[in-house]
C-alpha cells in the first residue's frame, strides 16, 4: 500500500504525465502531430458552416501556438486527471495481487543500477566483521596495519566501480 501511495503521489500523477507528454523526445512529437490533425479537423469543421476554409499555413500555426501555451494551462485539470483515473487505487489493488516475484521484478529495475556497489559493500563489510571479530579472539588485530588494509580495500573497492560505471557509461 505505502509504495502504491507513493508511486501515485510522486511518480504517476496528472502532472508529470502531461510533463512527459509534453516534453519528452519520444511522446512530444506524436502529441504535436495528434494535437495538429485535431486542430485542423475541428477548424474545418467549424469554418466548413460558413463556407471558409482555413489555409494548412495557418492552421498549422495555431496549432504550433496552442501547444506552446498549452502547458500554462493544464494546471486546472491535474487534480480532476488524477481523481478520475483514480492511479492510486488501481495501483493498490494489482499490487496486492501481484505475487513476491512478479513484486521483486516490478522493484529490480530500480535497485539494478546499484547492485553491483550493494553486492560488493555487503561483502566487503562481511568480510571485515569476521576479520574484526577473528581478531579479537585470536588477539591477532593490530589496528594501525588494519586501517592500512582497510583502507586499500576502500581504493581498491572505488576504482572497481569506477571501472564498473566508465564501462557502463561506453
Amino acid at each position: 500500500a505505502e509504495f502504491s501511495d507513493f508511486f501515485a503521489n510522486n511518480v504517476l500523477t496528472s502532472e508529470k504525465l502531461w510533463q512527459s507528454i509534453l516534453n519528452d523526445p519520444s511522446s512530444k512529437p506524436s502529441f504535436d502531430g495528434l494535437f495538429t490533425k485535431h486542430i485542423k479537423k475541428f477548424a474545418c469543421l467549424l469554418s466548413g458552416g460558413f463556407g471558409f476554409r482555413p489555409g494548412s499555413k495557418l492552421l498549422s500555426e495555431v496549432s504550433t501556438n496552442a501547444i506552446t501555451k498549452l502547458p500554462n494551462h493544464l494546471h486546472v485539470l491535474h487534480p480532476y486527471v488524477d481523481k478520475t483515473l483514480q492511479l492510486q487505487t488501481t495501483l493498490r489493488s494489482q499490487m496486492e495481487k501481484m505475487s513476491s516475484a512478479k513484486f521483486e521484478r516490478v522493484l529490480h529495475p530500480i535497485f539494478e543500477e546499484d547492485e553491483l556497489t550493494l553486492i560488493l559493500a555487503g561483502g566487503f563489510l562481511g568480510f571485515l566483521a569476521g576479520l574484526i571479530q577473528q581478531g579479537i579472539e585470536t588477539g591477532g588485530l593490530n589496528i594501525p596495519d588494519a586501517v592500512k588494509w582497510f583502507r586499500g580495500k576502500v581504493t581498491r573497492m572505488k576504482n572497481l566501480i569506477r571501472r564498473e560505471r566508465e564501462a557502463d557509461e561506453k
